[in-house]
């Protein structure tokens, strides 16, 4: 089912934990599939020596439905609990001016990012909708005072999306009223082009082959010492990362680049991805098993499977019961054990595609408006009532 004109008009404000920018995720998959004539103003989070740095930030950015906008804050505030509320009250105003300027009269409220929740309740909206992708609190760089944000989420959200089971199962502790598992998707016809004759791009043409690869963020959750280990173990195999580089482990980026057969080449488009998966010989997912990782629901595998891709991961509960699709490891040594097993296995395309077929973005994001249209239609029918 699809949800074109005939669905009535929505102003949307997207709170959003990431720039639009960045690497394309769920957050940009879901919006750009949301119906045309939705409304939707994408939040990105950011502030005043961001904004210095990057003063096209401040300017909104439009694509089709989508305009794209930063709220700025006050870094050092934001480390001080008892002072949070003067960002908080400066947010407000600055998203009351686009508000006019846009006007944005009584929006559905989307929440990533739980930092905004003070907003709930001081804009006319309509209703609040959660997508709860991560465990918030477990990263290192989240801020005390975040828990009291992001109960009031919990507390406040009409409707809660949840994209792993153990995210489900821990917040159905909570609450289990209007809370849907709606787990990651994937883009089976974009990634599916690695099995087909595309150029190879040329940074990794002449690389050595097996080539191990791997594609997303490197930053803390990533364990950096299977990468060196595969690297160790196997000096006649290449380890090719693509992805952007995080400045909290660039001592261990770094290290990484001293090895003869690592290649670290940074962020590359999301349209390039299956030109890069084609020549990798198989993929990993080489995860520290903590609060955060455990919550995930890593999009790579998706996209690694639609490659055509054989898969070596740590033992993510998402992954766990994809043995069938995937190699999984309990822990370092046997992750580089696998590592000739995995490169000498075909993946079973027919039962990754079976596998996939109902996790592509278009399903996911046809569940999570038919789910909002609904609950729209709820309070319409209470507030008339």
């Amino acid at each position: 089912m699809d949800y074109p004109s005939e669905t009535k008009s929505i102003d949307v404000v997207c709170f959003s934990d990431i720039f639009w920018d960045s690497l394309w995720q769920r957050h940009q998959h879901l919006l750009t599939g949301f119906p045309s004539n939705w409304r939707i103003l994408f939040i990105e989070p950011t502030s005043i020596p961001v904004l210095l740095r990057q003063p096209h930030r401040l300017f909104t950015r439009n694509e089709k439905n989508i305009s794209i906008v930063s709220l700025p804050s006050f870094p050092l505030i934001d480390k001080f609990k008892s002072l949070r509320w003067i960002n908080d009250s400066f947010i407000l105003l600055w998203l009351r001016l686009i508000f006019r300027k846009q006007n944005i009269k009584e929006p559905l409220l989307f929440y990533y990012e739980p930092r905004y929740s003070s907003l709930i309740g001081k804009l006319k909206e309509t209703m609040v909708v959660f997508d709860y992708i991560d465990d918030k609190l477990s990263f290192s760089n989240v801020p005390s005072w975040m828990k009291i944000y992001l109960d009031r989420l919990i507390e406040k959200a009409n409707i809660i999306f949840v994209a792993s089971s153990y995210l489900h199962q821990n917040i159905t502790k909570h609450r289990e009223h209007n809370v849907h598992f709606i787990g990651n998707g994937v883009d089976i016809d974009h990634f599916k082009e690695a099995m087909t004759d595309i150029p190879i791009p040329d940074d990794v043409k002449n690389i050595k082959k097996p080539i191990v690869g791997y594609i997303g963020a490197l930053s803390d959750w990533v364990d950096f010492d299977i990468i060196e280990s595969i690297a160790r173990e196997y000096p006649d195999y290449s380890v090719v990362l693509v992805g952007p580089e995080f400045p909290n482990v660039k001592n261990k980026i770094d290290s990484l680049k001293e090895f003869p057969n690592i290649f670290v080449f940074g962020k590359k488009p999301y349209e390039e991805l299956p030109n890069y998966l084609k020549f990798f010989d198989t993929c990993i997912i080489p995860f520290k098993i903590n609060d955060l990782t455990i919550s995930s629901n890593p999009v790579k595998f998706y996209e690694y499977i639609a490659a055509g891709k054989s898969v070596i991961s740590t033992d993510l509960p998402e992954i766990r019961n994809c043995n069938d699709l995937a190699y999984i490891a309990k822990n370092l040594d046997i992750f580089v054990t696998m590592v000739p097993l995995a490169l000498n296995f075909h993946q079973n395309i027919n039962l990754a595609f079976n596998f996939l077929e109902k996790k592509t973005w278009k399903n996911k994001k046809n569940s999570m408006v038919e789910i909002i249209m609904q609950k729209l239609d709820e309070l319409d029918k209470s507030n008339n009532s």
